[in-house]
């Protein structure tokens, strides 16, 4: 660089920070990649229908859980034990000390209120609490994480994935809750198919349906 001994030191700083900015601009474009229209449409999130997506796959875990299910009595009186020991023989382990099971019973209506129909679980102990949940009351996850066929790697995010639960309850909600006739349900004799997940109460076992047959 013999031609800088000609300029001055404000001059040759000039060169030297413009050949540094010109080195940093080709080190930037070397290591950046350049996606065409095509590709950034292909790694864009798809679009996600929660109907379609719901519709899909609600008949899917309900033939599942019909083939799976295990007497919500055998199972409670399992998990009262021990919840631990319950999910290894029973259920699908969902990860610290979370456990999701297809559950089945025959049992009759105790009551109904607008969180929940209560059931009179045979064989049951009498400590437990048998409901299916209706109304806001209808929550969580166990529908979708039954199976194992759903998992968080189908999805966009996080967002998505719960978007997914929601419409599976959405659809348990308008095509088998909503076509019971509750004011006059209690009493009645009740064939149900269903997740259950543990949860922090004790004794409590929600049905979450993917079948309801009135005897």
């Amino acid at each position: 660089m013999n031609f800088l001994k000609g300029l001055s030191n404000r001059n040759r700083r000039f060169v030297l920070g413009g050949g540094t900015a010109i080195l940093l601009l080709l080190f930037v474009v070397v290591n950046t990649t350049f996606l065409s229209d095509a590709e950034v449409a292909a790694d864009a999130p798809k679009e996600f229908s929660l109907t379609d997506f719901a519709a899909e796959n609600l008949p899917l875990i309900a033939a599942s859980i019909q083939e799976k299910a295990i007497d919500v009595a055998i199972v409670a009186e399992a998990a009262d034990k021990d919840i631990v020991a319950a999910g290894a023989e029973f259920g699908r382990d969902l990860g610290n000390k979370s456990f999701v099971f297809a559950v089945k019973t025959t049992a009759k209506v105790k009551s109904v209120d607008e969180n929940f129909i209560v059931l009179d679980v045979p064989g049951a102990s009498a400590q437990d609490t048998f409901n299916i949940p209706i109304g806001l009351a209808l929550s969580g996850n166990p529908l979708r994480d039954v199976t194992g066929e759903i998992t968080f790697g189908d999805f966009y995010d996080q967002t998505q994935y719960q978007d997914a639960a929601s419409a599976l309850k959405d659809l348990v909600r308008s095509s088998i809750i909503d076509k019971l006739d509750l004011q006059n349900l209690t009493g009645k004799t009740l064939e149900i198919y269903g997740a259950w997940n543990n949860g922090p109460l004790k004794n409590v076992y929600n049905i979450q349906p993917t079948s309801i047959v009135v005897k």
